[in-house]
């Protein structure tokens, strides 16, 4: 998948090289009038040009259509003429950018504008809208990118399903695909984040970095609400409560079908069903017909003890189970080891866990917990044992620009680090420690940090 280092939202770039061979003295100097009236977003003039244009040199350029394009939605957003009109030329104005000009224009970014158009203004039915995205979705998924066309997806997706023209089944199938895709943008911009935030200790960054850095948050942002609108719009349907009387009436028939149980198995696992009784007779069915990555992973899940934890869960891992689950896994496992007091080994698996899954910010906070929680067995003296909080924070703050589903929870919590840590009169009235020292802790921890600049 392709990373695209911009801002999810609605940006045209216009461009004046004509696509066409042969264009008229006349024409070359009406679009030239045109462009500047458009410019300038003297709108009113640049529409009667425009309507001309499209009359008189409809192949001249493509930029009479990317501009159009602005044009009628700035008519549709002040209400210049009748809507329909308006909805029309805009229309037109996307689709002939698709049909005419391919080659200037992001074609599938284009095709969801003109699919949301439908849906925004009640052009064509509901199923035509829904097919069109859908259609796009499952042939050039890598370019199904916008945010608002996402959640306008899934949105006709449902209406299908309430309208009956769509099964149960077939809405989830939908909702796995497009939540997993989000994930795997989401994991694409946080690695860039977590990545030059790490950079970022030992390095200034540059100012493109910062901006990249920007961006990526943006998007991350953006990727969120998507996520939230979308679980919320399946969360009734999806629910523990609504989920386990459905297939557990549905059991007994089809105990020895294997496709049958391992979406069942998958369906309770994302919504953490994993202590509903049907869970347990599922995940030790499909591992007798079928054992698999999957299914030890389930059977690790339900294990009563923590050796037979990870047993299964490293059985699951051996048997190359996704990067998704692996990285619930090594969390899990962070989990465990953080509860014995095994930090050293919580924190290695907490990272890999974060490796696997680069928006997944939990791990992070999870090793800020324990590295503030250190004080007794690190640090020197009791300057040092403060210090401990400066790092804590990083983590902190690191998990808060990966992971925006809990950036409002972790900058709080790297707030409550930082206001425990040594302050300016600390600093002043401790002989020992400036500005600008580095100090290192010799305990599990193994890290530095650098007093600030107060």
């Amino acid at each position: 998948m392709k990373l695209k280092n911009t801002i999810i939202i609605a940006l045209s770039f216009f461009s004046f090289a004509f696509a066409k061979a042969q264009v008229s003295p006349q024409c070359a100097n009406d679009l030239s009038l045109f462009a500047e009236n458009a410019k300038a977003k003297n709108y009113e003039e640049a529409h009667k040009q425009l309507l001309q244009l499209v009359e008189k040199c409809p192949d001249a350029s493509a930029a009479i259509y990317q501009y159009g394009e602005k044009i009628y939605e700035h008519r549709i957003k002040k209400k210049i003429g009748e809507q329909k009109d308006n909805v029309d030329g805009l229309l037109k104005m996307l689709n002939t950018q698709v049909s005419n000009y391919p080659d200037k224009v992001d074609v599938t970014r284009k095709k969801i504008e003109i699919a949301r158009t439908m849906q925004k203004y009640k052009v064509g039915s509901i199923e035509e809208q829904f097919n069109m995205l859908d259609g796009l979705f499952q042939t050039d998924q890598e370019n199904f990118t916008d945010p608002n066309g996402m959640m306008t997806y899934f949105s006709l997706a449902e209406k299908q399903y309430n309208s009956n023209k769509m099964d149960l089944q077939r809405l989830f199938d939908i909702y796995d695909k497009l939540t997993n895709h989000i994930e795997a943008l989401q994991d694409e911009r946080s690695k860039v984040v977590a990545d030059l935030m790490t950079k970022q200790e030992t390095t200034e960054l540059t100012e493109k970095e910062q901006k990249t850095i920007g961006y990526q948050e943006a998007n991350l942002k953006n990727y969120g609400i998507v996520m939230g609108s979308v679980n919320g719009t399946l969360g009734e349907l999806a629910d523990c409560d609504k989920l386990i009387p459905l297939y557990d009436a549905e059991f007994d028939a089809n105990q020895s079908d294997k496709d049958w149980l391992s979406n069942v198995l998958v369906r309770l696992q994302k919504k953490d069903c994993t202590d509903a009784p049907l869970y347990i007779k599922s995940v030790k069915a499909l591992h007798v017909i079928n054992p698999s990555a999957k299914t030890a992973y389930g059977l690790g899940n339900i294990a009563e003890t923590t050796a037979e934890k990870m047993q299964y869960w490293d059985q699951a891992i051996e048997l190359g189970i996704g990067d998704d689950y692996k990285a619930t896994i090594y969390y899990k496992k962070g989990n465990i080891y953080k509860s014995k007091g095994q930090f050293g080994s919580a924190r290695k698996a907490y990272l890999s866990a974060t490796e696997l899954r680069p928006s997944f910010g939990a791990p992070y906070l999870q090793i800020a917990g324990m590295i503030s929680g250190s004080n007794a067995s690190c640090g020197s003296n009791p300057f040092e044992k403060r210090a401990l909080n400066w790092v804590a924070a990083r983590y902190a703050y690191k998990a808060a620009r990966v992971d925006p589903s809990i950036k409002k929870s972790a900058n709080k919590a790297g707030d409550d680090y930082n206001a425990a840590a040594p302050g300016k009169r600390d600093v002043f009235s401790n002989s020992s420690y400036n500005s600008g020292d580095r100090i290192t802790f010799n305990c599990w921890v193994g890290e530095s940090v650098t007093i600030p600049n107060f």
